[in-house]
C-alpha cells in the first residue's frame, strides 16, 4: 500500500475542497496577504481521532493499533477494567461498559476510587511512549504557526522533531495549559513576535502528560494540568469564563496573561491578522471545542470572523451543528477520514506522495 491508494476514493467535491485549503495554506505561507505581513497564518486545531487507525486490509503495517493511544471508548474501558481487576468476574465491568459513561466520568470514579495520583498515572501507561501515525509526521511538515492541541501525549511534539531533522522546521515553541487551582496564579505562556511557520507555537491546552511526574517517576501535583475528570472539565469551563468576566471588566494586558489560552491564539480570532483555521481529529459536537471557540469569540466582531477561511476534516459531522457552523461561521466541511484527505492535502501542498 502506497500513500496513493489511500486517496482513491477521495470523491470529486473533496478533491476540489483539499486543493482549496492547499492553496490557501501555501498562499499564507508563500505570500501572506498583498502587503506580505500575515505571513504563514494558519491555525491547526488538532484532537484525539487524528490517532484514530484506519480499518483497511494492508494498512497494519503502516500504523498498527500498538503504535498509537488508545482513543475514547477504548480509554474508557481501559479504566473500567482497571477499576474491576480484582473481581472474579467480568459482570461489573461488563455492566459500566453497556451504560456507555462518558469518559469524564469513568475516570472521575477511577480516581475517586484510588487516587488522582493513580488515575494520571494509569493515563499515563496508556497513552505514552506511542509512536506518531503518517498523519502527524505530514502535518508536523506543514507551515501551520500556530497548533492547539487537546491531546495528552507526545505524538505531535516527537513528530515536530522529526520535522526538524529533516529541514521542514527550525523548531517549535510550547506552552501548556495552567488550571491555577486554589491561590496559584501562573502566567499562560505566549511567545508572541519569536513565532513563525518554521518556528510554530505548540499550546496543549489540556496538559501534558509528562509534566506532572519528574524523571524518578514521582508524582508532582503542582504540575498536574491533566483535563479528563468531571472536576478537571468544570474547573476549566470556570477558567474559560474568566476570558470574558475579565474582558468586561476592562483588565489590563498583564491580567489578559492569566487567561488559558494565549493572547496571541486568542487574537487570531479578530480576523485582523486574516488566519486561516484547520480543525483535524475533532468533532464540532465535543463541547469542550465548542466552548473554547465560543469564547475565543467573546466580544470580538463575528462578522470579520466569518470572511476567515475555517475548514474541518471531519469524516460525519452532525447534522445540526454544522448546520449552525455553516450558517452563523462559513465553515467548511470536508466529510472524509484522515487518511483519505490528509495524503491528498499532502500532495497538493508539496507535489510528491505523502511518506508512510
Amino acid at each position: 500500500m502506497d500513500a496513493k491508494d489511500l486517496y482513491q476514493s477521495l470523491s470529486a467535491d473533496n478533491k476540489r475542497q483539499l486543493q482549496q485549503l492547499a492553496a490557501e495554506i501555501c498562499e499564507k505561507y508563500d505570500r501572506g496577504d498583498k502587503a506580505g505581513q500575515y505571513k504563514g497564518r494558519v491555525v491547526l486545531f488538532l484532537g484525539a481521532a487524528v490517532n484514530y487507525h484506519l480499518s483497511r486490509p494492508g494498512f497494519e503495517g503502516i500504523y498498527s493499533k500498538e503504535d498509537r493511544p488508545p482513543l475514547g471508548n477504548e480509554l474508557n474501558n481501559y479504566f473500567i477494567d482497571a477499576l474491576f481487576a480484582a473481581d472474579n468476574t467480568t459482570e461489573r465491568s461488563d455492566y459500566m461498559k453497556e451504560e456507555r459513561l462518558p469518559l469524564s466520568w469513568v475516570s472521575q470514579y477511577y480516581q475517586e476510587t484510588f487516587s488522582r495520583e493513580a488515575m494520571v498515572d494509569k493515563l499515563a501507561h496508556a497513552i505514552d511512549n506511542k509512536k506518531p501515525s503518517p498523519i502527524l509526521n505530514a502535518l508536523a511538515e506543514m507551515p501551520f504557526k500556530y497548533i492547539v492541541s487537546t491531546n495528552y501525549d507526545h505524538l505531535f511534539e516527537t513528530a515536530l522533531d522529526t520535522a526538524i531533522q529533516n529541514g521542514y522546521k527550525k523548531g517549535y515553541k510550547k506552552g501548556v495549559y495552567k488550571p491555577n487551582r486554589g491561590d496559584t496564579s501562573e502566567y499562560t505562556e505566549d511567545f508572541g513576535a519569536d513565532i513563525s511557520a518554521e518556528m510554530p507555537f505548540l499550546y496543549k491546552l489540556h496538559g501534558d502528560i509528562r509534566d506532572p511526574f519528574n524523571e524518578d517517576g514521582d508524582y508532582l501535583p503542582e504540575k498536574d494540568a491533566i483535563v479528563l475528570t468531571d472536576e478537571d472539565y468544570l474547573h476549566f469551563i470556570l477558567r474559560m469564563s474568566q476570558v470574558s468576566t475579565n474582558m468586561e471588566r476592562g483588565l489590563t494586558d498583564q491580567r489578559l496573561d492569566l487567561y488559558p489560552i494565549p493572547q496571541s491564539i486568542n487574537n487570531a480570532f479578530s480576523g485582523l491578522n486574516r488566519n486561516t483555521f484547520l480543525f483535524v481529529g475533532y468533532s464540532l459536537r465535543d463541547y469542550n471545542l465548542r466552548l473554547i471557540f465560543k469564547t475565543a469569540l467573546w466580544k470580538k466582531n463575528v462578522d470579520i470572523f466569518r470572511a476567515l477561511q475555517k475548514w474541518s476534516i471531519d469524516v460525519k459531522p452532525d447534522e445540526v451543528i454544522k448546520n449552525i457552523y455553516i450558517r452563523d461561521y462559513k465553515f467548511s466541511f470536508i466529510e472524509d477520514d484522515i487518511w483519505t484527505t490528509i495524503p491528498y492535502l499532502y500532495k497538493e501542498m508539496f507535489g510528491k506522495e505523502m511518506p508512510l
